[in-house]
């Protein structure tokens, strides 16, 4: 198939392709740099938190109240559980920069064959932006990423620390 428009022209929405998808990548990256600080605290606070947890239960020894053992062990749950809700998090971060990679490797490869047809630039920060959400599984993080690569404040993170929901 053969594109009617001058190369000029090719050229032009080309360019304004690169720059929509190095706009969506700074904005990705921006809110990844975030994710991964707030992550890995988040991840040390709920081990250490664990690990406290886990000391006191030893400190008392085999005379405790069943009652008191039971709520520290469940103490110990949460914690492992907010840690592993981080690990999740930090593969929704990996996911997102793998498929940033895939769209800029087609893009480049786009730039190299040049002389053939080209799309237009109609819908690419749309369809950017669906591929990059489609990486993401958790409902929240996808909510915050889709806000950061329009431009807008992600918002808080969700920390559910009361969380009832056993996961082990």
């Amino acid at each position: 198939m053969t594109n009617a428009l001058p190369i000029s022209h090719q050229v032009l929405g080309l360019m304004a392709r690169w720059q929509a998808f190095s706009e969506i990548q700074q904005r990705a990256f921006a809110f990844l740099a975030a994710e991964a600080l707030a992550t890995g605290s988040e991840f040390e606070d709920s081990a250490n938190g664990a690990a406290g947890v886990l000391t006191r239960i030893a400190d008392t020894g085999p005379g405790q109240n069943p009652e008191d053992l039971r709520s520290e062990v469940w103490g110990v749950v949460h914690r492992l559980q907010s840690a592993d809700r981080s690990r999740q998090g930090l593969e929704q971060v990996a996911s997102v920069l793998t498929m940033l990679t895939r769209q800029h490797e087609a893009l480049e490869a786009e730039t190299i064959a040049l002389a053939h047809s080209l799309p237009t630039a109609d819908g690419f920060t749309e369809t950017c932006i669906g591929a990059l959400t489609q990486s993401v599984s958790l409902g929240d993080w996808r909510r915050r990423l889709i806000d950061a690569l329009h431009g807008r404040d992600p918002g808080p993170r969700a920390i559910n620390t009361a969380d009832d929901e056993e996961l082990f």
